[in-house]
């Protein structure tokens, strides 16, 4: 059953019967981990023939009451008017995290990136959310291979005008580069933080203009250059350019520096918020191979735009999920315990909300067979009764 917030917003644009569809189409998600129509109507529970499941199935994916501004966007908005959970750390990983917390501040880190596969090509605006990152808007362009201005200023208003009441700064890789894009986003009083391309030609303060593979650094370089003006023809600015690169350790290291475009002052604070852009790396390979099974669907775009509407929603069920068992005693029921000296845990929230949803499941499922085996081991009825309250506590935040 989706939680009382989802209920009250899908339900004021849904039908008894579309609602109940929805509901069934993220619990199968969630439990086969596809996106795949075909599969999806193979597993569908309706006593119909297989082709009725499937028209059923593309009829539904094509209501327009299946919109990203009418039940995704309500339900943002409800998630940021609440605390943000922090995920629950050992007292190392708390060191270690907290100076990055600090860094990195208040604000609602917004990452712009694109992905491409077979003849479908999307720009995705995300937020980062604890080492993860959740859609927030998307568009499919009309073309393969880059984005234009207009298709990024496009996808970003909508997102831009949803968090108003709040601090944003915009992260961009390399294609993103334009220094009209970090110029718009600064009228618009967002800070941005963008990646530079070593061909980038660049003018600094009384100094004559060079790209910035000219410049001269050198691995363990970490700079902040002010009053930097972009582009050779028609130059913008000024915008401040961080210059990371890190160190080459036992002849591995990267092979250029990280270019960082900022309008903000702080040279740790714009690497700290950079990071963050790898949260969408990670979304993307669990709505992939790691995941949702994203490529493998095949449906046309009205119908994939619909479900990538209802895999945002399982995602961010499945993370919120993960999110309230970290702190419970189910967590070393469903990943392996973390070490005390790393960073970040094993696997990631998502992942523990999937591992629960499937175990919970199997449990359900199998339940008749899951007691005749236990009735066999006496000897271990003390860890299986530990095992079965992890599961109630499983079952108690389904």
């Amino acid at each position: 059953m989706l939680p009382p917030s989802y209920q009250k917003v899908v339900r004021a644009h849904l039908s008894a019967q579309q609602y109940l569809t929805l509901e069934l189409l993220i619990l199968l998600m969630q439990s086969h981990r596809t996106l795949c129509l075909g599969q999806l109507a193979n597993v569908f529970p309706q006593p119909i023939h297989y082709a009725s499941r499937v028209r059923h199935l593309q009829r539904f994916l094509l209501l327009p009451s299946l919109s990203i501004k009418l039940l995704w966007f309500p339900l943002l908005k409800h998630g940021l008017k609440q605390a943000r959970v922090r995920s629950p750390l050992n007292r190392h990983q708390r060191r270690r995290m907290g100076k990055q917390r600090r860094l990195l501040g208040q604000y609602c880190i917004v990452i712009l990136d694109r992905t491409q596969w077979r003849e479908h090509n999307l720009l995705m605006v995300s937020l980062a959310w604890h080492q993860h990152a959740l859609p927030l808007y998307w568009q499919f362009l009309p073309q393969l291979g880059n984005s234009r201005l207009r298709h990024q200023q496009q996808v970003l208003t909508p997102v831009l005008r949803l968090l108003k009441p709040y601090p944003i700064v915009v992260i961009a890789d390399r294609e993103f580069h334009s220094a009209k894009l970090a110029n718009w986003l600064r009228a618009k009083g967002v800070e941005v933080i963008s990646r530079q391309k070593k061909s980038a030609y660049v003018q600094l303060s009384n100094t004559q203009g060079q790209t910035l593979k000219q410049l001269g650094f050198h691995p363990g370089s970490a700079t902040l250059l002010e009053q930097v003006r972009l582009n050779k023809r028609d130059p913008l600015g000024p915008f401040n350019l961080a210059v990371r690169w890190k160190r080459r350790y036992r002849g591995k290291g990267p092979k250029d520096p990280w270019y960082l475009l900022s309008t903000l002052s702080n040279l740790n604070q714009i690497v700290a918020l950079y990071h963050q852009r790898w949260g969408i790396e990670t979304m993307f390979r669990d709505c992939k191979s790691g995941g949702y099974q994203l490529e493998a669907t095949w449906v046309n775009r009205t119908r994939l735009n619909a479900l990538l509407l209802i895999m945002t929603l399982a995602y961010a069920l499945a993370t919120g999920f993960g999110q309230t068992l970290q702190a419970s005693a189910a967590q070393p029921y469903l990943k392996r315990t973390d070490d005390a000296n790393r960073t970040y845990p094993h696997r990631s929230v998502f992942w523990v909300g999937l591992s629960a949803y499937l175990w919970s499941m199997a449990m359900t499922t199998f339940a008749v067979w899951a007691q005749q085996l236990m009735a066999l081991k006496p000897h271990k009825r003390l860890y299986f009764q530990r095992g079965l309250h992890a599961l109630s506590l499983i079952h108690d935040a389904l």
